[in-house]
């Protein structure tokens, strides 16, 4: 997957371990595009009419935007009175509880009861999971609406601290909900039309039925610009001109916001110029710090403090100008100095999938998890199963022994992460 956006399962497996028939199953399906579904009878087509939603929807200025994460002491009261909540939580959290927090896992099949992620829920306290197709997620008997929504209170009703639910909900080639609700336009259709408003609609539909499934998150939608052709991530993203692609993107942000599912900007800090998959290697960007700013950064920039994103997920790939040697989800110059210091953004940023091969050839899952949150980032996606999330969850706490992780930095991603489930009625 990558992000949440065009996943695929590409996993590793240990020397001791045999993959069953379902792995094998995955294991086949990530090699794939990785804008492909194993599941998804329309990947690689689209209609070329946009099918416009039927029901009812608010404008876009009908409800303000939910309030960006802010920490400093001169925040208005009601954010001051959601930080007490927050910290209050947290006074009362266990070291292992605040570690779960930070994952967010995704889990192979369609049953919940006794499987590895009630034990993530229950017993690791993971902070959320990832609805997936092309892990088996939705079939039978979850290809009904009904059933999903049992699976996710009951998952709401073994977590001790409100689960972020989520999946990747764009679209056109990325379109979870097909086996619910069938074809939806993609980002370069909706932005065709030349009307905002249409991804509104677009935005404000999807969380409407989201919601329905119980699913409060979206990792949607795609900010990066469109300037290499043939592009790898095809009709997802929203155009050519930074401009645009924050309008479009910031109307859609705003339908998913203002209808209470939190949004999530992707893939910090730029996919547009990717020439290969991200799957089977580690993409470089050559491109200069002026041009980065002036087309790839530049929708972060005009999003950031306009629209609020609940979430910006950073991903695998290599800019030099920015940091010659890592990847930008593990890479702090990437992360703290551009994102949190430079942008100014102070809400949730989550990895991509970190068993993505440009990660996977060189790190392990936990040691990537380890430099992820030194980086800067709060959300940690990647785990499938209580394993690596008994591991990863090791790896930190060894971290904090060596003093490469304190546990003010764990805090600081925890009251992120439940301040924007306070904020969107995650947590009540």
């Amino acid at each position: 997957m990558q992000t949440r956006s065009w996943h695929l399962v590409r996993r590793r497996q240990s020397p001791a371990s045999k993959p069953n028939s379902t792995m094998l199953m995955v294991l086949m399906c990530s090699m794939l595009l990785f804008f492909s579904s194993c599941s998804n009878p329309l990947s690689g087509v689209e209609s070329a009419n946009i099918q416009q939603p039927t029901p009812t929807l608010p404008k876009a200025s009908a409800t303000p935007s939910p309030t960006r994460i802010r920490t400093d002491s001169n925040a208005e009261s009601p954010l001051r009175a959601e930080l007490s909540k927050v910290q209050q939580i947290i006074a009362g959290m266990t070291l292992d509880q605040k570690l779960g927090q930070l994952l967010i896992v995704e889990y192979i099949g369609n049953s919940y009861t006794g499987m590895q992620l009630q034990y993530m829920v229950a017993k690791q306290y993971v902070g959320g999971f990832l609805y997936q197709e092309s892990n088996h997620n939705f079939e039978l008997p979850y290809n009904v609406i009904g059933n999903v929504a049992d699976f996710s209170r009951q998952a709401m009703g073994d977590a001790k601290i409100p689960l972020v639910i989520g999946t990747d909900q764009e679209g056109g080639l990325v379109n979870r909900l097909y086996v619910f609700h069938g074809y939806l336009p993609s980002a370069a259709q909706i932005a065709a039309t030349g009307n905002p408003q249409t991804a509104y609609s677009q935005g404000a539909l999807a969380a409407k039925w989201m919601l329905q499934l119980g699913i409060n998150a979206d990792l949607a939608p795609v900010v990066d610009v469109h300037t290499v052709d043939p592009p790898v991530l095809g009709t997802r993203m929203f155009g050519r001109d930074p401009n645009t692609v924050a309008l479009y993107a910031g109307a859609y942000l705003d339908g998913l916001q203002q209808n209470n599912v939190a949004g999530c900007l992707k893939h910090f800090p730029g996919l547009g110029a990717i020439t290969s998959d991200p799957h089977a290697g580690l993409p470089t960007v050559n491109r200069s710090l002026l041009d980065l700013e002036n087309i790839d950064l530049a929708p972060y920039k005009l999003m950031i403090q306009k629209d609020h994103p609940a979430m910006i997920m950073s991903t695998d790939v290599l800019m030099p100008a920015i940091d010659p040697t890592m990847p930008a989800e593990l890479s702090q110059k990437t992360i703290d100095d551009l994102l949190r210091n430079q942008l100014g953004y102070d809400g949730v940023v989550m990895t991509d999938g970190l068993y993505m091969q440009g990660i996977s050839d060189r790190w392990t899952l936990s040691q990537a998890a380890v430099l992820s949150i030194i980086a800067g980032n709060d959300l940690i996606e990647g785990p499938y199963s209580t394993s690596q999330v008994a591991v990863i969850v090791a790896a930190l706490k060894q971290a904090m022994q060596q003093s490469k992780l304190s546990i003010d930095r764990i805090n600081q991603s925890v009251e992120r992460i439940l301040l924007m489930k306070v904020q969107y009625g995650i947590i009540k």
